[in-house]
């Protein structure tokens, strides 16, 4: 089944982790973002919770380390990857900031050498 995305999306690999009814369900690798989506891939669970159980329009809090919290809704999961729409799309200065820092344009120098 193809998708399609109304927005532009970018390649970005930071690690994030997803939250609903704020606990931590989960972590997983950003990989791609737009002003209104994201996906995120290599998801794994917290604990006892299973996040590849989420369904469509569940509300969650994706945290990416050096970025503000971000609201979104699931729209699709499958093969370890989750697919969200944003509750409030990202004006573009945040788009870019969050872009530039998923790309590790501001970390330590020895940390983006090894991809952490």
């Amino acid at each position: 089944m193809l998708r399609y995305s109304a927005h532009q999306r970018y390649a970005v690999r930071r690690k994030a982790s997803i939250y609903r009814e704020g606990r931590r369900i989960g972590s997983g690798l950003l990989v791609e973002l737009s002003q209104e989506g994201c996906r995120i891939g290599c998801l794994s669970a917290a604990g006892q919770s299973n996040i590849l159980t989420l369904d469509n329009d569940d509300l969650v809090i994706l945290k990416v380390e050096g970025t503000a919290p971000i609201e979104a809704r699931v729209r699709w999961t499958g093969g370890g990857t989750l697919g969200m729409k944003l509750t409030s799309p990202l004006h573009r200065a945040e788009l870019d900031l969050l872009i530039r820092t998923c790309r590790g344009e501001f970390d330590e120098p020895e940390l983006r050498e090894y991809g952490t």
